[in-house]
């Protein structure tokens, strides 16, 4: 793309060391399951009241990380090295990775969880969850509210043919609005179409993009009605819930695919903007 979007550009200020998860701990791997299991689910995880199967730790020898280690793995009557995983070269991401391309990097794998190395030293893991800590959310709240601002301002190149673009069920959403935000009316009792295009959903903005023929034919990003659709339940979605992968619409790939949607609706726009407004 020639430009960042909105999302990559915020996205890409910040790091994976600002949301993995720490390791619980870091064990010598001559120990015996037995020693560990007991110090792991009571003395490490029951008194922070963590989930110890929420965990990861560090098999080491003498200081040196031979691989790791999840409580699930804890095999009874067997020493830790023989019960953990090794460290492969897939399986690290450099903790100044950024938000955006951790995001990629889960789309691009199945892997549950990435290692984090900062230097020589490994300081945490990455899960998919952790990416839906605040930093994603934020990062996508605003890319959503800014493609809303876009949105609003291809509308008000044309506001009469804007709301009239508007399905009458629509319209009566908006009008509730206005009366609420306590507008002005013309002598004739009308509303004033800026202000009322100002109290549309960003539903509504999407729907008279698609209804405008000039938009749309500049702007083919926008003939995905169901990711127009997905857009406000995600706008939603994260200002009143917690995002978790269960969702389906935001499995690793679904999201992946939605930004970049999302990225290229909102460079689209910016370009039929600045053409209408050269003209």
């Amino acid at each position: 793309m020639a430009s960042k979007s909105h999302f990559r550009e915020l996205a890409y200020l910040v790091s994976v060391a600002d949301i993995c998860s720490p390791f619980l701990a870091s064990f010598e791997g001559t120990r015996t399951v037995a020693e560990v299991f007991e110090e792991w689910s009571v003395d490490l995880c029951s008194e922070r009241n963590l989930d110890p199967m929420e965990q990861l730790a560090l098999v080491t020898t003498e200081g040196r990380v031979e691989g790791f280690i999840g409580f699930d793995e804890l095999v009874a009557g067997k020493q830790l090295i023989e019960c953990m995983e090794p460290i492969t070269p897939d399986s690290i991401l450099s903790s100044d990775t950024s938000l955006f391309d951790a995001v990629s990097a889960f789309a691009a794998s199945r892997t549950h969880f990435f290692l984090v190395l900062r230097g020589n030293n490994f300081i945490g893991w990455l899960s998919y969850n952790d990416l839906h800590k605040p930093p994603l959310r934020l990062c996508l709240f605003a890319m959503l509210i800014n493609l809303e601002r876009i949105l609003l301002e291809v509308a008000l190149l044309s506001p009469k043919e804007s709301v009239q673009a508007l399905p009458d069920s629509r319209k009566k959403k908006a009008l509730k609005v206005y009366a609420y935000l306590k507008h002005n009316y013309r002598k004739s009792g009308e509303p004033y179409e800026s202000k009322l295009l100002e109290c549309t959903y960003i539903l509504d903005k999407f729907i008279i993009a698609r209804r405008t023929k000039t938009v749309l034919s500049q702007v083919p990003a926008l003939a995905d009605a169901g990711l127009c659709k997905k857009a406000e339940w995600l706008r939603n979605e994260i200002a009143h819930a917690k995002l978790e992968e269960g969702s389906s619409d935001l499995s690793r790939e679904n999201l992946w695919q939605f930004i970049q949607w999302a990225e290229t609706v909102e460079l689209q726009l910016q370009k039929y903007l600045e053409s209408a407004r050269g003209s």
